[in-house]
């Protein structure tokens, strides 16, 4: 502690501590107890906030009725409140804010019990934080995005640093290969653009199990094919399919952390996230690479029409008009050209870690 500042852990055990507290001195601050006193150990009993009462609502008697709606046991008086802890939360909750802005502020912290929970009016906030959310998610779901060429390597360090920190992982390449497969078993040219958006909009896919299922079928090594990966890069360069695809991406955007990978991770799909990374290699190191996953899959191909394919495709990333595959300025590069893939992984980690060391710890 100092004369401006203060700071704390958790509990060893993780767990918080249930309080009986007066209340008087920081009454607006407590609303943040009410509803973190859902995670401790026990009841926790607020005292001397009768000043809730006569705020922008009353607030005792609406953090009471929301409170409940979670699942807590809640006990009310005049000026005091008292709040079971220990409870399994109940999921999908719908949260009225009561156009109070600390109401929607305070319950944004219930999804800490890691289950879906809805703010409804969360515009409220911009009474005093117009954008509070932002910053909340930006925290609780913070999002290293990787992005690269085709074959870098980058799927592989993404899936094992998510795996690695507990996050959740987004394969966006697979989005685009399947919209590619989609339009292609209906039909639907490679080069009509506003059709391939109809097909992005309504694509019926589904990841389960580390599997990839469209319309129920699984997908996982028919958008692995050359014929999807070219079709990919064909499909990603309508501005409509991109547009289509893009709040579907950012879906994938929860608690505790996402790791998403692909071309625009960093730039269009997540600008704000805290670590971007450009992974790369030469041409003929990813050449390589591919040559080697596709002979062991007993498939025989040339490896000097490989390297002239990853040619072609990075000159059609990289010249497209809507989000061209290219390094952010405050992109982190990383060459692994010479690395190993627990190498590039540890490379990774490591730099979370020292940028994100909060969310690293939580690993």
């Amino acid at each position: 502690m100092g004369p401006n500042w203060i700071e704390a852990r958790a509990p060893a055990d993780g767990r918080l501590r249930a309080i009986d507290l007066d209340c008087n001195q920081i009454p607006d601050a407590a609303m943040t107890l009410a509803v973190a006193a859902l995670l401790a150990d026990g009841p926790t009993r607020l005292r001397n906030i009768a000043s809730w009462r006569v705020k922008e609502t009353d607030r005792i008697a609406a953090m009471a009725t929301e409170l409940r709606k979670l699942g807590a046991a809640v006990e009310e008086g005049a000026d005091c409140i008292a709040v079971s802890g220990g409870l399994t939360f109940v999921p999908n909750a719908s949260i009225d804010t009561y156009d109070d802005h600390r109401m929607a502020m305070c319950f944004s912290l219930a999804c800490l019990g890691r289950v879906p929970v809805r703010i409804n009016d969360p515009k409220c906030v911009n009474k005093t934080f117009p954008d509070y959310f932002e910053r909340f998610v930006g925290l609780v779901a913070p999002v290293i995005a990787i992005d690269g060429p085709s074959a870098s390597g980058k799927g592989t360090v993404a899936a094992r640093v998510a795996e690695a920190l507990g996050f959740h992982y987004l394969d966006s390449g697979a989005l685009y290969r399947l919209v590619a497969l989609a339009a292609i078993r209906a039909g639907v040219s490679l080069d009509e653009g506003a059709a391939l958006a109809r097909v992005a909009e309504t694509l019926p896919a589904s990841f389960e199990g580390g599997r990839i299922f469209l319309d129920g079928t699984d997908a996982t090594e028919a958008i692995r094919s050359e014929a999807c990966s070219a079709g990919a890069s064909k499909v990603a360069t309508f501005p409509a399919v991109r547009a289509a695809l893009l709040g579907r991406q950012r879906a994938y955007r929860q608690a505790p952390g996402l790791v998403a990978e692909g071309r625009d991770m960093g730039s269009v799909v997540f600008p704000d996230a805290p670590l971007k990374v450009f992974l790369t290699a030469t041409a003929e190191a990813r050449a390589e690479r591919r040559y080697k996953q596709l002979i062991d899959k007993g498939m025989s191909v040339s490896i000097n029409t490989l390297l002239q394919d990853l040619r072609e495709r990075d000159a059609r990333d990289s010249a497209r008009t809507v989000a061209p595959l290219q390094k952010s300025a405050d992109a982190e590069l990383l060459d692994t050209t010479a690395m190993t893939i627990d190498e590039a992984v540890a490379w990774v980690v490591e730099r979370v870690r020292r940028r994100l060391p909060q969310a690293a710890a939580r690993s």
